[in-house]
């Protein structure tokens, strides 16, 4: 379905566009450490204006400053080991879970019997005072597999004095706020996907459609469809967008004109690239470049694409065979399927390495207690932490190989902030 938006953005495409991003990229890859020194001190500038890892970085300062917290936490690991090996321990352990499980049990029939129909509530009772005699039995086991226990003792007080520590440090408190932010902010990461996933629909039709089909009479035309989240019924494949004509007969196979991976952030494409590389080797039958088990299912139980697959969409069903697809084919020249495999991104800072790298990235200097950035020992041993976690194939490389060959540059379009 075409979606009409009032303003179009500006959109970047071709390999001029990009191959001025690639310029203007800094890649973690190649950095030494006075450039990664330069990198990090700017990507901070950014990072701390966001909530969520300024109160990461706040509660790494508490800590750094307490340092009887860690040796607490220190002598709290010890005293677990010691427990686990003492000779109550075997007993002691399914003894909780039981305990766990009866208290969940209790707690489900309270609240049932607090809402049901008067002539169910003796049943209910019943079952209850079951579980509670049961909960009781356990407690008083589990006390006096206790006393005979000095292991657990120690570890319980020695519990105890953390968790006072951490109560009078106020790191509890901190720790719940940092869920409830990184809870909110993933909510709006939610909804900001959404959007962008309707603006690249229109994209698609705007762009990439009138270069498909040429100038194709009406008729042709009014075929068209741009499915969304095609998975064909099989593991790994769930494609964002699939430009499609409509067979002239119902229940014919659909022919897919151009296969599209919407990423919000321009990074990511690197990850949609090689995925779609395996898929597009699985729907062409391209053995060697896929590993069947990882796309069985129950409906293909060969782990191949060798029967067709429906799906539905608007009302409609749109059947796909292997045939579907028989315009994608690998390049001469540089091996991958180029050809009408298509991106839709959003314009940002070209960093060499995905969202969840930086994420991962930004994760650890938010809460690594070493924390020295002034230390060039330190910076050196971050930074090749931080290149040990690039792909031998990143965003850059995939832009450089649709620079690569005649007209791909152009299926690649970075829609402007």
């Amino acid at each position: 379905m075409k979606i009409a938006l009032a303003t179009h953005p500006r959109v970047l495409r071709g390999t001029r566009e990009l191959r001025r991003l690639l310029r203007e990229a800094v890649e973690l890859r190649d950095l030494d450490v006075e450039g990664f020194r330069h990198w990090h001190t700017r990507q901070l500038a950014s990072w701390q204006s966001d909530p969520v890892f300024a109160q990461r970085t706040r509660i790494r300062d508490l800590r750094r400053a307490h340092s009887r917290l860690h040796e607490l936490e220190r002598a709290c690991r010890h005293a677990t080991a010691a427990d686990r090996a003492s000779a109550q321990f075997a007993r002691l352990h399914p003894l909780e879970e039981e305990l766990s499980r009866t208290g969940k049990a209790i707690s489900g029939l309270s609240a049932a019997l607090a809402r049901s129909a008067p002539e169910k509530q003796p049943g209910l009772r019943d079952k209850l005072a079951a579980f509670q005699v049961r909960q009781r039995a356990l407690q008083e086991e589990q006390a006096e597999l206790i006393r005979a226990s000095p292991t657990r003792r120690e570890l319980l007080r020695l519990q105890e004095e953390l968790q006072q520590a951490r109560t009078s440090l106020g790191l509890d408190r901190e720790e719940a706020h940092l869920a409830e932010l990184s809870r909110h902010q993933g909510q709006r990461s939610g909804h900001s996907g959404e959007s962008f996933e309707e603006l690249a629909v229109s994209q698609t039709w705007r762009y990439l459609v009138p270069e498909l089909v040429g100038s194709q009479e009406a008729g042709a035309r009014q075929r068209l469809r741009v499915l969304q989240g095609v998975t064909l019924r099989a593991a790994r494949v769930e494609l964002d967008q699939l430009v499609i004509r409509q067979p002239r007969r119902a229940e014919q196979p659909v022919e897919v004109l151009a296969l599209v991976e919407v990423k919000r952030n321009l990074n990511d494409l690197a990850h949609g690239f090689r995925l779609r590389q395996e898929n597009l080797a699985w729907v062409r039958g391209d053995a060697g470049h896929y590993e069947p088990e990882q796309y069985r299912t129950r409906y293909f139980r060969s782990g191949h694409f060798d029967r067709e697959a429906v799906h539905e969409e608007d009302g409609e069903r749109f059947v796909f065979t292997r045939d579907s697809f028989r315009y994608f084919r690998r390049e001469p020249d540089v091996g991958p399927y180029l050809r009408r495999l298509c991106f839709i991104t959003r314009a940002g800072s070209l960093t060499g390495v995905s969202t969840a790298t930086l994420s991962r990235i930004r994760h650890r200097i938010a809460t690594d207690e070493r924390w020295q950035p002034q230390s060039e020992a330190y910076l050196r041993e971050l930074l090749h932490w931080c290149q040990s976690l690039a792909e031998p194939l990143e965003t850059p490389d995939v832009l450089r190989l649709y620079c690569s060959v005649p007209g791909r540059a152009r299926q690649i379009l970075v829609v402007a902030r």
